[in-house]
Parts: C-alpha cells; structure tokens; sequence
C-alpha cells in the first residue's frame, strides 16, 4: 500500500481538520500507548503500529506534506468509513491522557456526556474532541467545540438537508453504519438534488430499519393547517385567512448559536427562501413553539434590527422581546413562507 493510499488521520485517531496542538498530543498518546517498552501485548505488533504513528505523524505535523497529502486525497476526502478500533481503549487507563481526562470529567459538568454523543457518530472524532478540549484548556467552551465538531462531521459525510442529517444521526446512534455509509454514497452522487423522504423510505426499506418520518404534505393542496409539514420538513406555524398561504419554520435550531450578522447568513436548509424571523414571525413562532418543537429555553434573534448596534429577539423561556448588542450569541431558527 502506497503512503497516498494510507489515511494518516485515521492512524492517529483524528478528524483531517484537527488542529497542530491535537495532532502532537494524538501522537504523544498513541506512543504511550504502542512504543514497545510499554506495550502490553504482541511486541510485533507494537512496532508495526509506532511505525506507522511515525510516518503519519510526519506527514500531518509538517503544513507542506499535509497541504499535498491533503490534495492527493481529495477524491476520498469525504467518503464516510466506520471507525476501524477505539484509539484510546488499548492503555491500561493510568497514562497521562486518561488521567487528565478522569480530572477534567470531575470538574466540568456535563464534559463525558459531549464525549459520548461524540462518541455515537465516530470514535477518532470523540478522540479528537478530548485532545482539543485537554490541550487548548477551553473548558468554558466545551459545549460550542462539541457542537462544531458535531455539525462539521454531519454536514460533511451526509450534506446539508436536515432530513437527512437527522437520519444519519439515529443510524450512527443505533450502530447502522452500514445504512450510514450507503447515505453517504448517495449524497456524494445527488448534492442538494435529492428527496429526502424517498431516500430516507428506500433505506429504510432495504435495511428494515424503524424509523418514522412523517409523510411531507404536497404544496398543491388547496388548504393548509397549523402542524402540516411542508415537503422539505418546514412545519406550519401560521396560516392566513385564505388557508393557502402562511408561514413555516425548520424543525431544528441551527447547530451552534451565532452572532445578529452570522445569523442573517444562515439558511438552515441549504435552500432559498429560508430566513432569519422578523419580529412578529418570531412572536408568532414562540407562540406556537409547542406545536414545531425542539426549542430551547434561550434567546434567539430575529431579522428586526432596533438600530445600527441592536436587534431584537425572543426570549423563549419567559416570552418576552427585548433588544441587544448585534455582537451576542443567540440560538437561530430559520422559517419560510409559502
């Protein structure tokens, strides 16, 4: 096998966006845990692996034989493979890594759960996760780093329709990866020119998986109710008087909380029409969180600006509207109307 043939992220247990502080400390876990003065198994093996470690290692650490190594693997950039072996389960527990990590779980509330739901969808990503939030020491923003990491690896294996991604998530957290990879095949062929619901129905048919979705209610319809949801998954949260026009929202949050200007730029779908809400679709959409669902008790901006500085938003927990600093961090919701 030729070095290009070789995945040199994948031998160090990390994403290919990881940062040089986690390629170092990926390389300094997985020789405490290969070099064979401390293995604990076959010596062979031992020196089979820290060679391979080296030679991954040179490549990664140096910008220019990583920017070629990156550019002679772009055609399988993001082809989606499960994760071959858990880089970190090898070690007896008492090296530094795990040690460091046991210290950080202890400190930060809720750290092991982000780790594990990492842990679902990819075991190099979960790996990565933990060197970045070990060796950045950015605790306080372990939550925002999860949720990128998360976001990135979905969007890049399985595009960008939320249908879709949701899927792949509950065939990842079920442990379908075989599903997972076809998803990811048809998407690398399809993009954005693909139907979701008849993808996700063909899967789950060929797989015999149980998995609902609900069937997306035709845009010719003459009339339309509160709760419909839309072909692209937008669920109705306003209808005017005619019954045939109105107002649909995304049924998620978008995946990280944005800055008022970051914010007007999301589309939450990848398609047109999708935006941020003005004030009174965002009135109208507290009002009927319960029936789309999926909120949080937290603030999220709308499109209505209070000045050159300032816009409004919600509060979802208390109801109330108020205006802030455009610079702040609000959750986004997208809807569209139709």
């Amino acid at each position: 096998m030729s070095a290009t043939q070789k995945d040199f992220y994948r031998i160090l247990g990390v994403i290919d966006s990881a940062e040089m502080v986690v390629i170092k400390a990926a390389y300094k876990a997985l020789m405490m845990i290969y070099h064979p003065d401390r293995y604990e198994g076959d010596k062979e093996e031992a020196i089979r692996k820290t060679k391979e470690i080296n030679e991954a290692y040179a490549v990664l650490i140096d910008p220019v034989k990583r920017k070629k190594y990156a550019s002679e693997q772009s055609a399988t950039k993001n082809q989606y493979e499960p994760d071959l072996e858990e880089k970190d389960s090898k070690n007896n527990g008492t090296n530094e890594l795990e040690a460091g990590w046991l210290v950080a779980v202890e400190l930060v509330k809720g750290l092991n759960d982000l780790y594990q739901n990492l842990h679902t969808l990819s075991k190099d990503l979960a790996f990565t996760f933990k060197l970045e939030i070990l060796e950045t020491k950015r605790f306080d923003q372990a939550e925002l780093i999860a949720k990128q990491f998360e976001a990135e690896f979905i969007e890049k294996y399985f595009g960008k329709n939320k249908d879709i991604q949701k899927f792949s998530r509950w065939l990842l957290s079920k442990e379908r990866r075989d599903a997972a990879k076809e998803i990811n095949k048809i998407v690398a062929v399809s993009g954005s020119n693909l139907n979701a619901y008849d993808v996700i129905e063909a899967i789950k048919g060929k797989y015999q998986l149980n998995y609902f979705q609900p069937t997306p209610v035709k845009e010719q319809l003459s009339t339309y109710k509160l709760g419909d949801i839309l072909h692209d998954g937008g669920i109705v949260f306003y209808v005017d008087a005619s019954g045939h026009h109105g107002l649909a929202a995304n049924s998620e949050d978008a995946s990280i909380k944005a800055t008022w200007h970051d914010a007007k730029q999301l589309t939450g779908t990848n398609r047109l029409n999708w935006h941020l809400p003005t004030k009174d679709e965002l009135q109208l959409l507290y009002e009927h969180r319960n029936l789309v669902g999926g909120f949080a008790d937290h603030l999220y901006w709308s499109s209505t600006e209070s000045g050159s500085f300032n816009a409004w938003f919600q509060n979802f927990y208390t109801g109330h509207q108020l205006n802030s600093n455009k610079n702040l961090t609000y959750r986004v919701r997208t809807v569209r109307a139709f």
